[in-house]
């Protein structure tokens, strides 16, 4: 065996060995729960609500290794921490974008090559952290932009229970019905609508807030911890 495919080799089982690390770790302090079978097989788009850092790690613990999930992330949110860079390194999992650009064509073109190589891209369209688990931001378009340029369909995921996190807090993944693209008309009004219709999707996910009735919140701190 050369020496490259060796070293991805070892990436490869120490990746699948840190998913189940972090599985491990986040059912010791938390219910997690998937509801719904995502797809067998890439290539898709994975659009989800994002409330808190646990967001990413519970896909990664929740779905299966293959397909391979690949995010596409802020660069300065996954890089700001000497332990972030530990991670990325580990899991090998971000494209990281620029979001200083008005358009980081390099992030694209990347994402745009994962898709075609049938993986699975994880995109959280609101472009930021809600901290909330009442609202839904608008999501930008380049949720649309991305699956029509790649012909790919979209998976809505609704992520609800991460926005404050206590031991033995309840976090639920639930997976909904793939979307497929259709191009009509000028891309970017295209694209802008699939990006509605994704947001209208994962909407319905989500079943109606109630703020559980907990009495002692113990480890609200894991609420900041990343």
């Amino acid at each position: 065996m050369r020496a490259a495919e060796a070293n991805a080799y070892l990436r490869s089982r120490l990746s699948r060995i840190a998913r189940v690390v972090v599985r491990v770790i986040l059912g010791a302090l938390f219910r997690i729960r998937l509801e719904g079978r995502p797809p067998a097989q890439g290539p898709y788009i994975l659009a989800a609500n994002h409330q808190g850092w646990v967001d990413g790690f519970l896909l990664l613990a929740l779905f299966s290794a293959a397909p391979r999930l690949i995010f596409l992330g802020d660069e300065h949110g996954v890089t700001n921490r000497w332990w972030k860079r530990a991670v990325l390194a580990l899991f090998e999992s971000v494209i990281r974008i620029d979001r200083s650009r008005p358009a980081d064509v390099d992030a694209m073109a990347a994402a745009l090559a994962w898709l075609r190589d049938d993986g699975v891209l994880v995109v959280f369209p609101e472009g930021n952290v809600s901290r909330r688990e009442d609202a839904l931001a608008p999501f930008h378009r380049g949720v649309g932009y991305l699956a029509l340029k790649a012909k790919v369909p979209i998976l809505p995921v609704h992520l609800s229970g991460t926005a404050e996190l206590y031991l033995g807090r309840e976090l639920v993944v639930r997976v909904g019905a793939l979307r497929l693209p259709a191009s009509t008309g000028k891309l970017r009004v295209a694209s802008e609508a699939l990006a509605r219709a994704s947001r209208a999707d994962v909407a319905a996910l989500g079943p109606r807030w109630r703020e559980p009735a907990v009495t002692c919140k113990r480890l609200r701190w894991l609420t900041n911890l990343l």
